[in-house]
């Protein structure tokens, strides 16, 4: 068996090899993509390897989703209950936004997603949320990834984007009107951790015939309050917020009776 414990922190090319039962030129060169990436490194001896940074990077990743999702979870059910329309709680990860928890609708139709599904940050009001409290230079890294058309209404255009952001971060809440798929609108609000940084967000979405943008912005200021309440049980203080002007969901559907 293949172990690093505290006793042994550094393996050699030929333990790598024989622990995961490969010959040594494959394992050299699975470790080399893997020192590339952060998640190995070399050790102090000529040879030999320590588990990467990155690997406690993703640990404390997991570490706070968890944190998220159960301080999350009897918010996103009260939400739920007002609206009884499906609720998604998403996480920031890199340039994308991240499902990693859901409470579905009681109503024969609604939207039906799956937790672990990736998604564009522009095409949805759970990523719009997001991504107008990032810094400057995040948003443009998300921007310069690509804006691709999810639908025929999907902000594609980098000015015309920021400048709908900056009127979300006004406004406290984000609008999907059909913007990453025909058929959907949601109203998303941010989280924010004990740093004031934006690391999550919520939403609520329902069949377009079911939730007219009026609806959606009667809506906000409960939706906002619910993100606000999660925030504050991750220590975030309100008063320091301080918004900044700034992967495809293909996942969502409608989900009707047989």
């Amino acid at each position: 068996m293949l172990h690093i414990g505290t006793a042994r922190r550094e393996l050699s090319l030929g333990e790598v090899a024989r622990g995961v039962g490969l010959h040594p030129s494959t394992t050299h060169r699975l470790l080399s993509v893997l020192v590339r990436h952060g998640f190995a490194q070399g050790g102090a001896v000529r040879g030999h390897y320590v588990l990467g940074l990155r690997l406690a990077e993703l640990g404390q990743m997991a570490l706070d989703t968890l944190e998220i999702r159960a301080k999350a979870r009897p918010v996103l059910e009260r939400l739920m209950e007002v609206t009884r329309e499906t609720v998604h709680l998403m996480v920031l990860d890199g340039q994308s936004g991240l499902y990693v928890d859901r409470i579905e609708s009681p109503q024969r139709v609604r939207v039906a997603s799956a937790v672990g599904l990736r998604e564009y940050l522009h095409g949805s009001a759970v990523g719009k949320a997001i991504l107008a409290h990032l810094p400057p230079s995040r948003l443009q890294s998300v921007i310069a990834r690509g804006l691709p058309r999810l639908t025929a209404r999907t902000l594609t255009h980098p000015g015309r984007l920021r400048r709908h952001l900056a009127a979300v971060a006004r406004r406290g809440f984000a609008i999907d009107n059909e913007e990453g798929e025909p058929g959907i609108r949601c109203v998303g609000a941010p989280i924010f951790d004990h740093r004031g940084d934006v690391v999550a967000s919520i939403s609520v979405a329902g069949p377009a015939y079911r939730l007219p943008v009026s609806r959606l912005l009667a809506w906000g200021a409960e939706v906002s309050e619910a993100a606000a309440a999660i925030s504050a049980a991750l220590g975030h203080a309100r008063e320091r917020q301080s918004p900044l002007p700034a992967a495809r969901s293909r996942g969502r559907r409608l989900v009707r009776p047989e």
